[in-house]
């Protein structure tokens, strides 16, 4: 029985580089079972191991994991369809989407806007809107709510006094 125990940590212990390797490397179990001819269970139980021992290196091979995953989904993200728009939008007008949709909102409902800032409970004002508008505007950060109540961004704020007073953004 101490000789079978002996074995087994004689045998995990030379599994431990490769193991450890492979997670660094951010392969599958399935990859890592493959390299050493083992199956993934014991794998598993030997992760297992280490992470109930507080291996140092398995920390440091997961910490190097997060950062290759990271940058996977950075280079995901840069390759998707509406990234590239944005950027070709961005190049073409100066502003990124979300700023011309945050624009269209407020152009699009400027008089109701309008009568909102001109009232004195703002929060009344906003429930008169019909619900779709309400989620829209909330939507695109028109408005906010702060505490209970739910008033115009100081962003949309700030467009709106700006537009009204002849300069154009």
């Amino acid at each position: 029985m101490l000789e079978n125990s002996l074995d087994n940590t004689v045998e995990r212990k030379g599994r431990r580089p490769i193991i450890l390797k492979g997670i660094s490397q951010d392969l599958k179990l399935s990859e890592i079972s493959d390299q050493l001819g083992e199956n993934q269970w014991v794998i598993k139980r030997d992760i297992k191991f280490m992470r109930y021992n507080g291996d140092l290196g398995l920390k440091q091979a997961e910490e190097s994991q997060a950062r290759i995953r990271k940058q996977k989904v950075k280079l995901l993200t840069m390759e998707k369809t509406h990234f590239k728009q944005n950027e070709r939008f961005l190049g073409m007008t100066g502003l990124s989407l979300q700023e011309k949709s945050f624009r269209n909102m407020i152009d699009f409902n400027r008089q109701e806007l309008l009568k909102i800032l001109g009232s004195k409970d703002q929060h009344a004002a906003i429930l008169k809107l019909s619900k779709s508008v309400q989620k829209t505007l909330k939507k695109n950060e028109i408005i906010v709510k702060r505490w209970q109540d739910n008033e115009i961004s100081e962003r949309a704020e700030e467009y709106l006094t700006k537009k009204n007073s002849g300069r154009d953004l």
